[in-house]
């Protein structure tokens, strides 16, 4: 019979059972983010197809995503924040 372990020192039981529950249900997540995304476009997205408000939703990140990265290479001196921290 195996024995299981634990490696890390600092377990944390909600944060495996929210792990656990996102890879077994993991449209749970994606519905709740297009409905956020739905509510935050209003009336507007009221005749969109799902498809179209997670398409949109991805390209908001993604452009997100870019302009922080552009933001924090000027701050930092042509390095993002987690570059700069992982060099510490």
């Amino acid at each position: 019979m195996e024995t299981l372990r634990f490696e890390s020192t600092q377990f944390n039981p909600q944060q495996s059972i929210e792990t656990a529950i996102n890879n077994i249900f993991p449209l749970v997540s994606e519905e709740n983010k297009t409905l956020r995304m739905r509510k935050a476009l209003g009336e507007t997205a009221k005749l969109m197809p799902d498809e179209q408000i997670e398409t949109i939703t991805t390209e908001f990140q993604f452009l997100i995503d870019s302009w922080m990265d552009d933001f924090e290479k000027e701050v930092f001196s042509g390095q993002t924040l987690k570059e700069v921290l992982n060099d510490g």
